[in-house]
């Protein structure tokens, strides 16, 4: 049995937009710059060159930083993205 909130349906309803569109919204990433990380991650490790945390977080701050300038923190993605975003990844990585 499938429930839902009645608030949430008439929030759609209404136009508010789902949890999916709002978490999208917050991410450093476009779905096209994940999937071009997400290639470009499997392809490093076909070469046997797999990328650290470290260095994959200065790839993605290097590409989120020339799409968004200065509107990009100078501290970066964060701490733990690269980790979260392996682990988000993880049944293609």
């Amino acid at each position: 049995e499938v429930t839902l909130n009645h608030v949430t349906l008439l929030n759609l309803y209404r136009g508010g937009t789902s949890i999916q569109e709002f978490n999208l919204s917050k991410a450093w990433l476009t779905p096209d710059e994940d999937e071009e990380v997400i290639k470009a991650l499997i392809q490093f490790g076909k070469w046997g060159i797999p990328l650290s945390y470290s260095q994959l977080q200065e790839q993605v701050n290097a590409i989120c930083s020339a799409r968004l300038g200065k509107r990009f923190p100078p501290a970066g993605v964060g701490k733990r993205w690269a980790q979260r975003f392996v682990e988000r990844h993880s049944d293609r990585l």
